[in-house]
């Protein structure tokens, strides 16, 4: 199914009309909303429910003369397959056009090495494509680490991985997959799946901070994703005078809150005291375990991520006053496990904004858990589900 480049543009407002503005809208409100005939609207609803990405629903739309069919994302024949690289492993999402999941898959890699990651993703995906029920948007969406150029989809740098050659991860999936890439740092992957499917009350200003072995995040303005600079917000510097970054610079906020120096402070203080942290003795220490023994109450844990909490409220102050978001979540593998931590960090940006800011801004934490930056992937993708089942990917 093939259209020029005009009735593409009506198609997707039409799509992001019944996606995003409108409720299970009728043909005429949809009209009304986009500006177009009832008449061109009726053959753009058509073309859409025979490509399968909308669909009618039973119950009428109330109103003066004939009811309306309220019209709705088909969420019953494609599917979109995500990824990300989340803890050490690979992990994988098939999800429909709303997000749902339908099949999920790790991959976990014992080594951080450019070419190994590469082989364990794609492994994955040809995978995930074998089992993928019904019809697969012809594509895959990647959450990856590090700083991605979003035109390339090239990997420029992983700090927390070592990476410090670029890695032109776009071009080497699609050629080995046959298939259209879309890649976008992993966190920022996160915060589109927080911003779409987690519960913020949809306020059109929000950043996503992701806290793992690295420190990323998204800018959400005017509820548009930012994704056209290389901002990187794990690196703004916290102290100039603090420890080294993998990036060269020292006292970022990733080389000060990440998942690493988490475990930094909680190993220099078992140095000190053999004592400390005794409920992870025997156990293969990480910040998941840290931030569940806090959870418990454990003095020792609540310490460590107390440690960590000072430099991002700092991070978390500064982007409330270049940006004055309206909310800012706090997730990443250690953000979405630790409400002690959030709750840190909220306490302490209290003192350092002013009040008419604090109650301005909400400081929540992450809810999409191990699966959010797939689905985030997937969803990166499914922005593009329109020209991947009419530009020629697929045929009627």
């Amino acid at each position: 199914m093939q259209i020029d480049e005009l009735e593409f543009i009506n198609c997707q407002n039409v799509l992001n009309a019944i996606e995003r503005d409108l409720f299970e809208p009728s043909r005429a409100q949809i009209a009304k909303h986009v500006g177009l005939s009832r008449t061109a609207i009726s053959l753009i609803a058509n073309k859409l429910i025979n490509a399968e990405l909308i669909k009618e629903l039973d119950k009428k739309t109330k109103g003066i003369g004939r009811p309306g069919t309220p019209l709705a994302i088909d969420d019953t024949s494609w599917h979109a397959i995500g990824a990300t690289f989340y803890s050490g492993a690979w992990v994988f999402v098939i999800v429909n056009l709303l997000g749902n999941i339908f099949k999920t898959h790790h991959v976990s890699v014992f080594s951080t090495e450019q070419d190994v990651l590469t082989e364990k993703l794609i492994e994955g995906l040809e995978y995930m494509r074998s089992i993928c029920p019904k019809k697969m948007l012809p594509g895959f969406g990647i959450g990856a680490p590090g700083l991605v150029d979003h035109v390339s989809g090239s990997v420029l740098r992983a700090d927390d991985l070592g990476w410090k050659e670029i890695l032109p991860l776009k071009t080497i999936v699609e050629q080995r997959t046959g298939l259209p890439v879309f890649i976008i740092n992993r966190y920022r992957a996160n915060g589109l799946a927080e911003i779409r499917y987690g519960n913020h009350k949809k306020f059109p200003n929000i950043i996503y901070i992701g806290i793992g072995t690295g420190i990323a995040g998204s800018i959400y303005l005017d509820n548009k994703l930012l994704n056209t600079t290389n901002y990187r917000i794990g690196h703004i510097v916290i102290d100039p005078h603090g420890p080294l970054c993998g990036c060269g610079q020292k006292g970022c906020l990733q080389a000060m809150a990440s998942e690493g120096a988490l475990l930094m402070f909680a190993r220099s203080q078992l140095e000190k005291n053999p004592a400390f942290l005794s409920k992870t003795h025997g156990k293969t220490l990480t910040g998941k375990l840290i931030a569940k023994l806090a959870l418990d109450g454990d003095p020792d844990a609540r310490l460590c991520l107390e440690h960590i909490s000072a430099p991002l409220a700092i991070g978390v102050s500064t982007l409330a006053n270049v940006i004055a978001p309206n909310e800012i979540i706090i997730g990443g593998p250690i953000g979405d496990a630790s409400t002690y931590l959030v709750d840190c960090v909220r306490k302490r940006v209290k003192e350092y904004l002013l009040d008419w800011q604090n109650e301005e801004i909400i400081i929540s934490q992450g809810t999409q858990g191990k699966y959010g930056s797939a689905i985030g992937a997937a969803t990166f993708m499914l922005e593009h589900k329109l020209e991947l089942v009419m530009d020629g990917y697929c045929h009627d």
